[in-house]
């Protein structure tokens, strides 16, 4: 009895520590509104943007990188398209910040809140 209460501690404290030292994922995050969804994965610093209206207004994605400028990356493709992949290179460890926005023609954009994550 004794000698299998110490293997059951030996393997609860093995699981243990994989547990603790499991790396952590990637941090891949989204933002979205009705029309337009814009996914970031870190690892490679990838963009995906879906126009996910069929509206006839087209889509856009805004992003900042280290507290940097806008940038802009548009999307007509519409909603039967597959999404736009940006494949984008930046040094890792770093801010980014993004929205996804409705282009819509005479009136007033309409924008999803940012999102941060970090390449």
């Amino acid at each position: 009895m004794k000698r299998w209460t110490m293997v059951g501690t030996t393997v609860a404290a093995m699981l243990g520590m994989s547990l603790i030292s499991a790396p952590t994922a990637a941090a891949d995050s989204s933002a979205r509104i009705d029309g337009v969804t814009v996914t970031f994965k870190s690892h490679g610093e990838v963009f995906t943007l879906d126009d996910t209206a069929c509206d006839g207004n087209p889509v856009y994605l805004l992003y900042k990188y280290n507290g940097g400028g806008e940038r802009r990356y548009n999307f007509s493709g519409g909603c039967n398209a597959s999404p736009s992949v940006i494949n984008l290179s930046f040094a890792e460890g770093n801010t980014i910040q993004y929205r996804g926005c409705v282009n819509r023609a005479g009136i007033w954009d309409r924008c999803s809140g940012w999102t941060t994550d970090k390449t």
